[in-house]
């Protein structure tokens, strides 16, 4: 009988959909806090999950307020770093929110410093990061600063910025037409157009990340199942879904993981990968979301290797390297 936990574990993988704050985990925390004289409120536990989208934020914005200096950025980068090497994790696309930072008054230069010091870091423990710098919907006056500093990174270090995406409270921001301009800018600069949209608020927010911002890849992007003419788009234009099952439970997407819309996507063909959003904040990684989702819908392991090469496939890296992470999954 095959080993599904060991084969998950072994085969190379990439994810795509991460938060740099969100993946920090309890014990860089509190070095972090601690260093920089910040209170970091008590995680629930795993499983638990949060009473609603407003306490997650406001645990991610503690946790973002530890970041200070170019170290703690830096460290937080290589510990991600260390703990995708251990899940055979080769390559991530990792969403920051600069104005998280720069809005509280640390210097953009520290935070260009400790980001690539954390990605050569990162780099010489066999993973390679790349940014999709987000902007946060209910703040549209910051997308410029946050499309300079993307662009600031990309002169410092050429190749690490590979996208430019929006985040934050969706319901009653579902409109991205005050982000169309700086999104248009960005696509220009050669960045991916990457918004979340579809979590908290339906199809509506997708049609619009679509129609307004140009979307390549949607960020979760699950309440496409809503609209069948959605769901028939994405399929024909081949536009991929980051989809994070267990964030979706946490956050009350969905009521339960095998309540989840994940099996009905499979079925319809829209092209998607799995992904963990905000790791130690929901109790998982990308092994275990691969594994919860095997188990809970009755994937095997070529269902699961398909998945795997669905994130190879939607990512950003140049094609020969796609080629090389394709010929090692296929033979693992």
């Amino acid at each position: 009988m095959l080993d599904l936990p060991g084969f998950i574990a072994t085969v190379p993988k990439v994810e795509l959909h991460l938060h740099l704050e969100g993946s920090v985990d309890a014990a860089l925390a509190r070095r972090l806090a601690e260093r920089r004289g910040v209170t970091v409120p008590r995680l629930p536990p795993p499983g638990q999950g949060f009473s609603d989208f407003d306490q997650f934020l406001g645990c991610y914005i503690a946790i973002s307020k530890c970041f200070a200096e170019p170290e703690d950025f830096r460290d937080a980068v290589d510990d991600l770093a260390r703990r995708l090497a251990a899940q055979n994790v080769r390559y991530a696309e990792v969403t920051f929110t600069t104005m998280t930072h720069e809005s509280r008054g640390v210097p953009r230069d520290v935070i260009l410093e400790g980001l690539s010091g954390g990605r050569a870091a990162a780099a010489a423990r066999g993973v390679t990061l790349c940014w999709v710098y987000d902007v946060v919907r209910i703040f549209p006056d910051q997308a410029e600063p946050t499309l300079d500093s993307a662009l600031a990174m990309q002169a410092l270090d050429p190749g690490s910025v590979v996208g430019f995406g929006v985040g934050g409270p969706e319901r009653d921001h579902d409109d991205p037409h005050d982000l169309a301009d700086v999104f248009m800018a960005a696509k220009r600069a050669g960045l991916h157009s990457v918004p979340h949209a579809g979590e908290q608020a339906g199809p509506g927010s997708i049609w619009g990340a679509l129609e307004v911002l140009g979307a390549e890849r949607i960020g979760h992007g699950v309440r496409c199942i809503e609209d069948p003419k959605l769901v028939e788009h994405l399929v024909r234009e081949q536009i991929p879904l980051e989809v994070c099952p267990t964030s979706n439970v946490n956050l009350g997407v969905v009521p339960s993981l095998a309540e989840h819309m994940l099996p009905r996507l499979l079925e319809a063909s829209v092209e998607l990968s799995i992904a963990s959003d905000d790791p130690p904040l929901f109790g998982t990684d990308l092994p275990t979301e691969l594994l919860r989702v095997a188990t809970t819908f009755g994937l095997d392991a070529e269902a699961i290797r398909a998945l795997c090469a669905n994130a190879i496939r939607h990512s950003f890296l140049p094609a020969d390297r796609k080629a090389q992470l394709a010929a090692e999954l296929a033979d693992s």
